[in-house]
């Protein structure tokens, strides 16, 4: 039986041992360049889902994945299709080869999916699942809001459970969450 305890710092709403890092490695903020008047993509205070194809292509650079630039702005790779990138699309439909490359930059999307949720974004309007800003919330059996398609996911995996409680879903019915709807879309143009 594992009897490690893992403490966090919570400082400003983001685990780690230092605010400032994670992984090991700093986060640049006093290094964020302007283009156009906003910061550069891996800074920039757009949702990652909000990205055009040319953030995410100052992002690569940025990570020092220069050599994808081309195979994403081919492929029209915005900020939204980088977030749903899977190792299956990486290998079949960019074809790149390399596991390396591959995984590299699979745990990037994960630390920029992680920094989105440490961003400041209202945790009640991240999807529980996903961790991510919902964009079609709905309300479950439960009575937890979830993003409509990570929900339908779940309980299509045969999940009768609610991912919150662990209790059987009474029925598979989602709700439109109008209101939590509004209340993003208010809080994104305030943003």
């Amino acid at each position: 039986m594992d009897k490690s305890v893992n403490i966090w710092r919570l400082e400003n709403g983001c685990g780690g041992h230092d605010s400032r890092q994670r992984g090991g490695k700093s986060l640049p903020e006093e290094n964020t360049q302007i283009h156009d008047g906003r910061a550069s993509a891996g800074r920039s205070k757009l949702l990652v889902a909000d990205w055009s194809e040319e953030d995410v292509s100052e992002w690569l650079v940025e990570e020092g994945l220069q050599g994808l630039v081309d195979k994403f702005r081919t492929n029209n790779i915005d900020g939204t299709e980088l977030l749903s990138l899977t190792k299956e699309t990486l290998a079949s439909e960019l074809h790149i080869e390399s596991v390396g490359l591959r995984s590299k930059l699979l745990r990037k999307v994960e630390e920029l999916k992680a920094d989105s949720v440490c961003s400041g974004i209202p945790d009640e309007f991240t999807c529980p699942i996903t961790r991510e800003l919902m964009r079609e919330p709905v309300i479950a059996a439960d009575g937890y809001s979830y993003e409509r398609e990570a929900i339908e996911s779940w309980i299509n995996t045969k999940n009768r459970t609610s991912p919150m409680t662990n209790l059987p879903l009474l029925t598979t019915l989602l709700t439109p969450n109008h209101t939590l709807k509004m209340a993003i879309g208010r809080w994104r143009t305030s943003h």
